[in-house]
């Protein structure tokens, strides 16, 4: 009898298989294990000489701190790509064949994934010493995995950003490197700077820009009328924040304004997302007392507490007007938006349960979401300034057509 010979040299069996998703399982604890002793022996080693006093690390320790704070961060590098090839649901080790099929032309989400740890934490050692052997250390690490991810080698501009930093450092208000799932602060200051670039070249088409502004008019306004509030006065102040933007002569005052807060470039990401955005979602989480103590009242009726929330807003940013140097600056103009936007969102953020509850919670986790896909290598291309803007355009338009979507669900 004839036939075909089997090759089963390269057949892994479904008994094989399972037993080597244990072992990689069982390793990948063993070095997660290895990562906190690791962190726990730098913090230690740092704190040893950073203990208050002004004195600087000796060269000897500086070396040893950036060894393994090297070590720490290729544990993180390996740690992350196992996960994703071995553990993560879109690995081709779940695909069948179906799926391949579909899925083959579709780039690998490896790198997209972050383990979460905040290594900027690990060190406690000086400034001026710390950036400079995180620098050192992200553009080494660079090196040494480019030669298994050669997608990376195509990101010019997040490399060109690297030099810069190391050159000259690359400055921001706050640091959320955890919260958009950079590897690192350096990543994340790199990033912030690519995306500078490419917001400064989206508003210098007319198309974009007046997209961009259409979009803050409508979903906000919509929003609004979805709280069963009138967005009149919303829609008259936005106008009136566009008309002090379009004036050149107010940039020096809004510059001055903000950089008096913490604003390291007059940017739309640094503008918006960061200062007015970002900001936003933390202070509905953390109110101020008096709001706090109307929410906690639960002697009195909902539809009063809404109306007193109200009142309780337009105190607070009362008190923040009158210290403002420009009453006609930018800051004002900001002001008189949020006591439109405010209350809606501290009550849609923090009242009972319901819509609109879930709905303010569903905008939010859509502007996150579009964070995280917009500092991620395998969402957009930082490539060239033009390749990402026209990216971060894109990812706009799908998560505000998510978000219009839902309020049209909800009876918009």
């Amino acid at each position: 009898m004839t036939g075909k010979t089997l090759n089963t040299e390269n057949v892994v069996t479904d008994s094989e298989f399972k037993s080597c998703d244990s072992v990689t399982t069982l390793r990948l604890e063993a070095l997660e294990k290895a990562l906190y002793c690791w962190e726990d022996a730098l913090t230690a080693f740092s704190s040893s000489f950073s203990n208050g006093t002004l004195a600087l690390p000796s060269a000897a320790d500086a070396a040893f701190t950036q060894d393994v704070q090297e070590l720490l961060d290729m544990g993180y590098q390996i740690q992350n790509h196992a996960e994703l090839l071995f553990i993560d649901q879109h690995s081709v080790l779940f695909r069948n064949e179906d799926e391949e099929s579909i899925d083959s032309h579709k780039p690998s989400n490896i790198g997209s994934r972050i383990s979460g740890k905040d290594k900027a934490d690990a060190a406690s050692s000086p400034e001026s010493f710390e950036s400079a052997r995180d620098g050192v250390a992200d553009l080494r690490e660079f090196e040494e995995f480019s030669e298994f991810f050669p997608h990376f080698e195509k990101q010019k501009l997040y490399h060109a950003a690297l030099k810069q930093h190391e050159d000259k450092r690359i400055l921001c208000r706050r640091l959320h490197t955890e919260l958009v799932k950079c590897g690192s602060d350096i990543e994340y200051l790199a990033k912030v700077h690519c995306l500078r670039q490419a917001y400064t070249k989206l508003f210098t088409i007319s198309s974009a820009t007046e997209w961009i502004a259409d979009i803050g008019r409508q979903v906000i306004s919509d929003l609004i009328m979805y709280a069963d509030r009138d967005p009149k006065d919303y829609l008259m102040h936005y106008e009136r924040m566009l008309e002090f933007l379009q004036e050149p002569s107010n940039h020096s005052m809004m510059e001055e304004e903000l950089t008096g807060r913490g604003v390291k470039c007059i940017n739309f990401y640094d503008v918006l997302i960061d200062f007015i955005l970002l900001d936003a979602f933390e202070e509905v989480e953390k109110p101020p007392s008096s709001i706090k103590a109307i929410l906690q009242n639960r002697w009195i009726s909902a539809s009063f507490r809404e109306t007193a929330i109200g009142t309780a807003v337009w105190s607070v940013l009362m008190g923040k007007r009158q210290m403002l140097k420009y009453d006609k600056g930018f800051l004002a103009h900001f002001y008189s938006i949020s006591e439109q936007i405010s209350p809606v969102l501290v009550w849609g953020f923090l009242g009972p349960e319901g819509s609109l509850r879930s709905t303010c919670h569903y905008f939010r986790d859509q502007v996150i979401e579009f964070l995280v896909d917009i500092f991620n290598f395998f969402k957009v291309r930082y490539t060239t300034v033009d390749n990402l803007a026209e990216d971060i355009l894109r990812e706009m338009k799908v998560r505000v057509e998510n978000i219009n979507q839902r309020l049209s669900l909800e009876g918009c």
